[in-house]
């Protein structure tokens, strides 16, 4: 307890002990219910009503946790791309009559166009395809802004394997759409 709750408190005795003797509903003409109003306020200790916390108990503010380049930019990487692409494909497949199939044709700068066979995320903003460049296999590192995905519809021809899958790796896992 501090000093001024002391002295508060002393005050407050005082006082008790000057009115003892003095009848406030005589005095001043109260009626009994203003009197006991008057009583049941003398009998107030802020002391025990308060709570005073302890310093112990506080804890200081904690920062957020700052998120990381990934985590703020999540929209823009490849993994979300190829996620998209991945869910889209299976969408439009389901539509298809069985004769026809969704193909992709990744086209790159210069003209460059391959049959894809395979995409996967390499980095935040890194694509790898694989694929068929003129009949040849081929495997292209691209950023994923050099890069335009076609997805068309192909006919399956009969030597062809139907429905054939295209393949997605994205945070080292693979699935086929």
């Amino acid at each position: 307890m501090d000093d001024a709750m002391k002295k508060f408190l002393d005050e407050a005795e005082r006082m008790k002990k000057l009115a003892a003797g003095f009848d406030i509903e005589k005095q001043l003409g109260f009626s009994s219910a203003a009197a006991e109003a008057m009583k049941s306020i003398s009998a107030f200790n802020p002391v025990q009503k308060m709570h005073f916390p302890e310093i112990a108990s506080y804890e200081p503010p904690r920062m957020p946790k700052i998120p990381t380049f990934e985590e703020t930019n999540h929209f823009q990487s490849a993994g979300v791309l190829l996620r998209r692409l991945a869910d889209s494909i299976v969408q439009w497949r389901a539509q298809l009559p069985e004769d026809v199939q969704p193909a992709v044709l990744a086209m790159l700068h210069g003209g460059v166009q391959i049959e894809v066979e395979t995409l996967a995320q390499e980095s935040f903003h890194g694509i790898r395809i694989e694929g068929k460049l003129q009949g040849s296999q081929c495997v292209v590192l691209a950023h994923q802004s050099t890069v335009q995905l076609l997805c068309f519809i192909q006919p399956v021809n009969p030597p062809e394997r139907p429905r054939r899958p295209i393949g997605f790796v994205v945070d080292g896992k693979a699935w086929e759409a």
